[in-house]
């Protein structure tokens, strides 16, 4: 099996790197840590020596393999003597998160209130570390979330105290306070490592978002009721307090707890101290007093680790999360060696869970970080059985700490995995298969009078059985009837899965839905007092293209506005040059036109490095040529875009739909964190806006603040409608002298006559289904063609350059001649600009 780029690198560093560090530190005299990097190419000729003799302060390897070090005089020295060649990216990096924090500790008040929080004194997110609570602060806060809601959350309870006398306070969450019930246990930790005050943020955003939310979230009332939530919120309270002392505004690099180790040397790395695999081996862990990941004498030789241990056995945890920063991984065990636990599936289904909306990697950390041993995690495995995580909270750009514009985003991104893993402490059931099938004449698609047969799979991803589990169906559409309306499961149990037979969820259209009828329906999930419900919609009749753009040419889109206030990298259409930051791509390389297309439109373009042509100081705004929707029945509108946020993710890329040709705009989405990758966006239209004829798109891409490498892009613009008539779509601004396309879309493999005229007629024609809407007297032929088998037909014609024709008007409509018949489609009106 091929280790990750860290675990293979730190494999093959020399032994000239095996002498031991001799760093000393005073208390009140902090050391001055650089920030290094190690190049990939540097890293890839490094000669083969023992990894536990390093001793270096690895925070980061990036996925080319390059490297990033905390590092101290010596450290570097011991580099230099080896002949190895490093970059400085932060001489003083506590100096560096310090004034970053400092820089935005003016503005905190003005971030604006938390969702959650904003009552607490300070508010979440403004405590006066850069935004951070301190150790008195945590305090406080969990006292008046106590006070707020003695009903849902019990009194803070040390488990044990620290090296110098502080303690280590465990909150209770749930409906009895003070009460076992014998529920599912759940255990969410943090600051093992001093300098990772994300961690105990995120957790407490949990906290609050089950408080506030009980009365009116089905979810947080059932992880509430339903399952006992421990948070030990500092496990390293004399770390932390040191940094505070050191860094008051924020950004101390200590990391272990405050053992005087002797000769000015302190601190033991809480996290290599639990008893199981304790000294593993000197790959995991160090033996060296003055190594970062410095193991103690013995296995829980720390009070606080030895808190830990006794309040793990006490408890019995089901799942449970150790919260770290940072570089956006979900780390499972075992940490020690690459080894999988025997129930590695069930880590697998429950971390895809939770990763699923942050987006972080999965895996074991020898194979995605780096080998560890003595670790929280493991011992929690392999000791209790407990399910445990790792996570680490943020992005390279976000360090150890984020500025406090990114406390709410990084702890909103991971709620949704909090949750899960709360879930999956007891039974944790959800609908893994939601299949429509048609039940008629069997060509997949839905038609008047046919039946809808729902294929329901049913998932139970938690630890417990589910007693039992019921899925209702229901339609508000008059055009449809529920035929069967229930599934039930008497017992799904843990890690196991239940699917309906033929009829038990289904129901029938009526004989008078035509072509585009959208029937909206309900399965309702309850199991144990927990109901979700999850909607959706059928639409009647089959899907076909109704308009097109690979912006392999420019059909009048606006590239820029007034206002737009980015400097450098404003929209541009183009081959995509392909650019990078630290070893992630910024731009795309290519477009995402399948076959021969090369073009679509960026955010400059100009090559080099990833902040030569990046958007800069604000931002840049693209808007699409008018297009026309009236006709088209249940049009679905979708598009490929790119999203590049590096460096600092704190920058949105946002996209508006406008059905007035651009006088008010309606959200579509709003992009945010790191989503540099081609992927497709789709929208059913109605659900947003009312489909007229002046209908556009609006994407703009932002720096703001003017920290970031931000890269967008936009491709493969695309519109499907459940039209059975045929459509006649001129799209593009219709200026003289520029192109325009005109789009046929109709039956596949049908021809047909593209016509022109001046005015406009209502004739009918027998023979020929549709209303002639052309003036005959005036009308000509513009085209013959067909219709591929992909539903629409383009053809691009350039308009004339004549000023005479500015404010001239044309209709254009289209004879099909198809299997099923001769039909006229709608009138299109060009005005000429």
């Amino acid at each position: 099996m091929a280790l990750a780029p860290f675990a293979s690198t730190i494999c093959s560093l020399p032994l000239s790197l095996a002498l031991q560090s001799t760093g000393q530190l005073e208390l009140g005299q902090p050391e001055v840590l650089s920030r290094l990097r190690l190049a990939p190419e540097t890293v890839a000729t490094l000669d083969p020596g023992r990894v536990g003799e390093l001793d270096l302060d690895v925070i980061r390897s990036e996925r080319n393999g390059a490297l990033w070090l905390l590092a101290r005089p010596e450290d570097r020295e011991r580099l230099s003597n080896a002949g190895i060649p490093y970059e400085v990216i932060h001489e003083d990096a506590q100096q560096f998160y310090a004034e970053r924090l400092a820089a935005e500790a003016a503005e905190l008040p003005t971030l604006g209130a938390a969702s959650f929080g904003a009552w607490l004194s300070p508010p979440f997110g403004q405590g006066s570390m850069g935004g951070y609570y301190t150790f008195d602060e945590l305090v406080g806060v969990f006292d008046q979330i106590t006070a707020a809601y003695p009903d849902l959350v019990a009194p803070r309870a040390s488990i044990g105290q620290s090296l110098e006398g502080r303690d280590l306070w465990a909150i209770q969450l749930t409906d009895q306070p003070g009460v076992d019930e014998g529920e599912p246990k759940v255990r969410f930790d943090s600051l093992h490592h001093a300098r990772e005050p994300m961690g105990v943020h995120a957790a407490l955003w949990f906290l609050l978002w089950a408080v506030e939310s009980y009365g009116d979230d089905p979810l947080a009332k059932h992880l509430v009721d339903d399952r006992e939530t421990w948070f030990v919120p500092v496990v390293n309270p004399d770390g932390y307090v040191y940094n505070q002392q050191i860094a008051p505004g924020g950004g101390g690099l200590w990391r272990k707890n405050r053992r005087n180790l002797g000769g000015g040397v302190f601190g033991v790395d809480l996290n290599r101290n639990y008893p199981f695999q304790w000294n593993f081996d000197s790959v995991g862990s160090s033996g060296n007093p003055s190594s970062e990941v410095y193991r103690g004498t013995g296995p829980a030789s720390e009070p606080e680790t030895q808190s830990m241990v006794a309040f793990m056995n006490s408890q019995r945890f089901d799942t449970a999360l150790s919260i770290h920063t940072f570089s956006n991984l979900w780390l499972q065990p075992f940490g020690y060696d690459f080894v999988f636990p025997a129930n590695q599936a069930e880590y697998q289904e429950v971390g895809e869970l939770a990763v699923e909306a942050n987006n972080y990697e999965l895996g074991a950390p020898p194979f995605i970080l780096s080998i560890a041993n003595g670790v929280t995690i493991d011992y929690d495995q392999a000791e209790f059985g407990t399910m445990s995580w790792t996570p680490e909270i943020g992005s390279a750009a976000d360090g150890f700490w984020p500025v406090a514009s990114r406390i709410v985003p990084l702890a909103e991104e991971n709620l949704q995995a909090l949750q899960r893993t709360a879930q999956a402490a007891g039974a944790f059931v959800r609908v893994v298969g939601e299949e429509p099938l048609e039940v008629g004449d069997g060509d997949g698609f839905l038609a008047a009078g046919e039946s809808v047969d729902f294929a329901v799979e049913l998932r139970n991803s938690g630890r417990s059985a589910a007693t039992p589990v019921s899925v209702t169906l229901a339609t508000s559409s008059p055009l449809a009837t529920v035929t069967g309306g229930a599934f039930t499961v008497a017992n799904l149990g843990s890690f196991q899965s239940a699917s309906t037979s033929s009829g038990e969820l289904s129901l029938s259209l009526d004989a008078n839905a035509v072509s585009g009828t959208e029937i909206p329906y309900t399965l309702t999930l309850a199991y144990e007092g927990f109901v979700s419900i999850a909607e959706g919609l059928l639409i009647v009749g089959v899907p076909r293209a109704y308009l097109a753009d690979s912006l392999e040419l420019d059909l009048g889109w606006t590239a820029g506005v007034s206002g737009d206030t980015a400097s450098t990298g404003v929209w541009e259409l183009g081959d995509p040059i392909g650019t990078e930051s630290n070893g992630e791509d910024a731009s795309p390389e290519d477009d995402d036109t399948p076959g021969a297309g090369l073009l679509c439109f960026t955010t400059g373009n100009g090559g080099g490095s990833g902040g030569n042509d990046d958007v800069d100081g604000g931002f840049t705004t693209l808007i699409s040529p008018r297009f026309d929707l009236s006709d088209a029945a249940a049009a679905t509108l979708s598009y490929s875009r790119w999203f590049a946020d590096l460096s600092v993710v704190d920058d949105e890329f946002q996209v508006s739909i406008s059905n007035d040709d651009g006088a008010t705009w309606i959200p579509l989405e709003s992009i945010t964190g790191n989503q540099n990758f081609w992927q497709r966006s789709e929208f059913l239209v109605s659900e947003v806006i009312v489909p007229t004829d002046r209908m556009r798109l609006r994407f703009v891409a932002s720096d703001d603040p003017n920290n970031s490498i931000v890269e967008a892009a936009i491709d493969e613009l695309r519109v499907e409608s459940y039209d059975e008539a045929p459509r006649v779509h001129v799209y593009g601004d219709p200026a003289i002298g520029t192109p325009v396309s005109f789009q046929v879309s109709g039956e596949p493999n049908s021809s047909f006559v593209l016509y022109w005229s001046g005015g406009t007629s209502l004739l009918s024609i027998p023979g020929v289904a549709g209303t002639l809407e052309l003036d005959p007297a005036q009308a000509g032929s513009l085209l013959t063609g067909s219709v591929p088998s992909g539903g629409l037909s383009e053809t691009v014609f350039a308009l004339p350059n004549n000023p005479g024709l500015i404010g001239q008007a044309l209709y254009f409509q289209a004879l099909s001649i198809a299997p099923s018949g001769l039909a006229f489609s709608n009138a299109a009106l060009v005005t000429f600009e």
